[in-house]
């Protein structure tokens, strides 16, 4: 029979309590991470919840009680970077600028590279008149950093600030900011194309506005408001082939009168410009000769404007002269003279211009071949036929 020594025996019973002891514990202690993990997950859980509740009341035009949801959110996460922005909208949405600002100031200094937080600051500067400090914020939203795609929110944001300089009358800045977005315009995104030729429109850049417009249409060659741009467009430029061609598919998508009279007055540049290359002198001498009895006819209703004026001791000395140029080439100026002499044409036509160009309320509403003559004019006016 073997004895066991009592110290061994005691060490032995305690090592069986303590591990007998440990199981429990082990037990307590999963349990502790389960249900810790399970607050966590249910915290997490509230905040999903609060927040989706704040955006629906949000967009639905309930700002107030998406301040309250966005809060509540924030009881449960107090750092969380997506509910903490969006609790800042809300309080802007609700017209509390002050609030909303110290909240957006606090979020850039943790984040002045946000690009969300920049254009937020910039919508505040626009609330408060602060346009200067608007534009920078602006630029700095374009080159910030954005966590969901950033590039269409880069444009976006320039987007906005192309319009925002031409509220205020900036169109040097915003002729070079409307410069940059069409840099970084793709060439498959017809909608920005389209915009980006409108903002070149509103900056005086006509020929770059066709030639968005163009791209955009490439895409999309049936949308009748690209169509009426386009045409328009060509029309500012003096291309008049191109204007036909565009604003006739413009009324055949969607028929309107507007668009129909400008066409038919680009129809009649076309058909009645003697300037255009390829003509013969006698086509040259029918255009000019139509041209000058217009002008003598559009006169003759300035004249009875001049002798109404006259009778009340106003006199018009551009008038006077014009009357005399008039007189003086209707005893030279007719279809045969004009058919061989080119100098003669041109001299007809210098004085149709002229008369064209007289800006007087006696004179009436110009008339369709009237619109075209000044059309005619404005891109030939000074060239030799």
């Amino acid at each position: 029979m073997t004895i066991v020594p009592p110290n061994i025996a005691s060490r032995y019973l305690q090592r069986r309590v303590l591990l007998l002891s440990l199981i429990p514990l082990a037990l307590l202690f999963a349990i502790t991470v389960t249900l810790a993990r399970t607050y966590h997950v249910r915290e997490a859980g509230l905040v999903q919840e609060w927040y989706d509740k704040g955006n629906a009341d949000l967009i639905a035009g309930r700002s107030g009680d998406a301040i309250e949801d966005f809060r509540n959110a924030l009881s449960y996460d107090p750092e969380n970077n997506l509910v903490q922005p969006r609790l800042a909208e809300a309080l802007l949405a609700d017209g509390r600028v002050t609030e909303a600002r110290s909240y957006f100031l606090n979020l850039w200094d943790r984040a002045p590279g946000s690009g969300e937080v920049n254009l937020d600051l910039a919508h505040i500067s626009i609330r408060t008149g602060d346009a200067d400090q608007a534009i920078r914020y602006f630029r700095s939203a374009i080159y910030g950093s954005w966590d969901k795609d950033p590039a269409q929110q880069r444009r976006n944001a320039r987007l906005e600030l192309c319009k925002f300089l031409l509220q205020r009358g900036r169109v040097s800045d915003a002729r070079a900011e409307v410069a940059g977005l069409a840099a970084d315009t793709p060439a498959d995104d017809a909608d920005l194309l389209e915009k980006t030729g409108q903002l070149f429109s509103q900056v005086g850049e006509t020929g770059r506005a066709l030639s968005e417009y163009e791209d955009a249409l490439r895409i999309n060659p049936r949308q009748d408001q690209w169509l009426e741009d386009a045409g328009k467009a060509a029309v500012a430029v003096g291309d008049y082939t191109k204007a036909e061609t565009y604003l006739a598919r413009a009324d055949r998508e969607n028929p309107s009168d507007e668009i129909a009279g400008l066409r038919d007055t680009v129809r009649d540049v076309l058909d009645g410009d003697p300037f255009l290359p390829g003509l013969s002198d006698s086509e040259q001498a029918e255009r000019s000769w139509r041209a000058f009895q217009q002008g003598n006819k559009r006169l003759g209703i300035c004249t009875g404007a001049r002798d109404a004026a006259q009778s009340s001791g106003e006199t018009s000395p551009e008038l006077q002269d014009l009357i005399k140029e008039a007189l003086d080439l209707k005893v030279h100026v007719n279809l045969q003279t004009l058919g061989r002499q080119s100098e003669l044409r041109n001299q007809a036509m210098q004085f149709v211009f002229q008369v064209e160009e007289i800006n007087s309320p006696g004179c009436g509403t110009p008339d369709a071949a009237d619109q075209a003559l000044v059309l005619i004019a404005k891109r030939h006016s000074g060239s030799t036929p």
